[in-house]
């Protein structure tokens, strides 16, 4: 049936698309994951878990930058996935795209998140390669 489907060269052709897909994917999680964590502030993750009264006045840049982060977000998220199972660091940059979303209760996914001890040593791993101070938790 799947052969009726694609043929030998379209088949060729995704998988080569998908191995190109593969490679970038692995080089832009090395390049921009240890960029993007070098610059959490070390109590992000701690003022993160807090809730937030303060709603913030809504201007058009503000509204232009929510957009455009939470489409970077998305970017992040669903390049995280693919790097579940292509190469590449597929948890840390599904907690980036996870902090840069805006809905609702993404305060316990992240607290539930890094409550992994693998996953706080990969981040202060992180910032201690980049010479900067490790993050400081939460407390659970």
């Amino acid at each position: 049936m799947l052969e009726t489907i694609f043929s030998d060269q379209t088949l060729q052709s995704l998988f080569t698309w998908l191995a190109g897909l593969s490679l970038t994917t692995f080089f832009l999680s090395l390049l921009l994951i240890p960029f993007i964590v070098s610059r959490l502030a070390p109590d992000c993750f701690k003022r993160l878990c807090k809730p937030n009264t303060k709603k913030p006045t809504l201007t058009a840049a503000i509204v232009c930058f929510l957009v455009l982060r939470n489409l970077l977000g998305f970017f992040l998220l669903v390049a995280g996935v693919a790097m579940l199972f292509l190469p590449g660091q597929g948890i840390l940059t599904i907690l980036l795209g996870i902090l840069l979303l805006s809905f609702p209760g993404k305060q316990r996914l992240i607290a539930h998140l890094i409550s992994f001890p693998r996953v706080r040593q990969s981040l202060n791993w992180l910032k201690k390669k980049s010479g900067k101070h490790p993050f400081i938790w939460p407390e659970a």
